[in-house]
């Protein structure tokens, strides 16, 4: 009797995965805890380990295919055991649909349509944008191909291919069209950031022995940590009509990333000093380049997203379902005002604070915008 190998669900919103790269081939030998796949599901890249010595008897996913949480992807038999023959489970492959368009379009030359036939200028442009001579019709002289047939017949397959996304990309947008579906509310508020400047500066010399500098979003983080603990509800999961509300406050710091948007958290914030946080930090900067595990984005109960190097000032962020709140950092910049009868500067920036509606109201929201910008303008108060 062959054993399943099924694609695990590492996170509780994990509902499918693209596999990347198979490890072993079918034949061979494989050992029980053995990597036999490397699969990747919200830009986390993981391994499936066989679940029993024996041998890699069928692989039912290929490289590129997009399968559902408990899909079988292979069989592991042992010696002499011989599988029936099915058919291989339908699965989404986005990279199978872009070489049927390839093969269409843009894959092998033929050499079928003889020289007169086609136009010097349309067979070089043909050999260059990789499109086969033989499924282009000829609107010139005795149906000769002519530069602009070529044009014509690339340009729809052009767009066509710029529109197949990845596996990846495609978990983003369900992701985002899940987001945006819900209630939200967005408020905002200015913050004077003389205070968390002076509180940066101070911290400085004793962050040089571990050859770090502060910055606002280390505050900030921290900040949002004890604003959360004075107001619950925010720190909460809204799931199947129930709200969930957490004691632990694990905080996602967005990321952008070239594959796309990545929000590894950093658990148990209202525990941690500032220098922790900031460890924290400067780790998923490093993280990134050799890639998040599941573990970095799993438990987050409340997001950060910045745009505080940009030249935004207010923006409305979308909820990371099913948490309930998301904060985030416009651009810093100056701003003068009057005071003692005098001009003066100073420094400023948004937050931006959206909330799912079904779970908090208008003015908890604001008394929490309203603590966390009591916080920030004390920001000894952190310690």
């Amino acid at each position: 009797m062959p054993t399943n190998v099924y694609l695990p669900q590492w996170g509780m919103l994990m509902t499918e995965a693209t596999i990347i790269k198979w490890l072993k081939k079918e034949g061979a030998e494989v050992s029980k805890g053995e990597p036999l796949v490397e699969v990747e599901s919200s830009k986390v890249k993981a391994e499936i380990e066989s679940p029993a010595d024996g041998i890699l008897g069928k692989i039912k996913t290929q490289e590129g295919d997009v399968v559902k949480v408990g899909a079988i992807v292979a069989l592991v038999t042992q010696e002499g055991e011989v599988l029936e023959d099915d058919p291989k489970p339908k699965v989404e492959n986005n990279e199978q649909r872009a070489k049927t368009s390839e093969n269409i379009s843009s894959g092998k030359i033929s050499t079928s349509t003889s020289t007169f036939q086609v136009t010097p200028v349309a067979r070089k442009l043909a050999k260059d944008l990789g499109l086969d001579l033989s499924l282009i019709s000829g609107t010139g002289p005795r149906g000769r191909i002519i530069e602009k047939d070529v044009r014509n017949y690339s340009n729809p397959q052009e767009k066509a291919e710029k529109n197949v996304i990845s596996g990846i990309r495609k978990v983003i947008a369900r992701r985002m069209s899940e987001s945006n579906e819900i209630p939200s509310v967005t408020i905002s508020s200015k913050i004077d950031l003389t205070a968390s400047n002076a509180f940066q500066a101070s911290l400085l010399p004793s962050w040089r022995k571990e050859k770090m500098r502060p910055t606002f979003q280390d505050i900030i983080v921290k900040a949002v940590a004890i604003a959360l603990k004075e107001h619950k509800i925010i720190n909460s999961h809204f799931v199947n009509d129930e709200i969930i509300t957490f004691e632990e406050i694990n905080l996602g710091i967005a990321y952008a990333t070239d594959a796309g948007l990545v929000v590894p958290v950093i658990k148990n914030a209202d525990n941690k000093s500032i220098i922790d946080i900031a460890k924290n930090i400067r780790q998923f900067s490093k993280t990134e380049k050799t890639g998040f595990s599941a573990e970095d984005f799993n438990g987050g109960t409340f997001s950060i997203t910045s745009l505080n190097s940009t030249v935004i000032d207010t923006f409305n962020p979308l909820l990371n379902p099913p948490q309930v709140g998301i904060l985030g950092i416009g651009r810093t910049s100056e701003e003068v005002f009057f005071d003692s009868g005098e001009f003066k500067e100073r420094k400023i920036c948004s937050l931006n604070f959206t909330f799912d509606h079904r779970v908090i109201d208008g003015y908890p929201a604001a008394r929490f915008m309203e603590f966390l910008v009591k916080v920030l303008n004390d920001p000894e108060s952190i310690g």
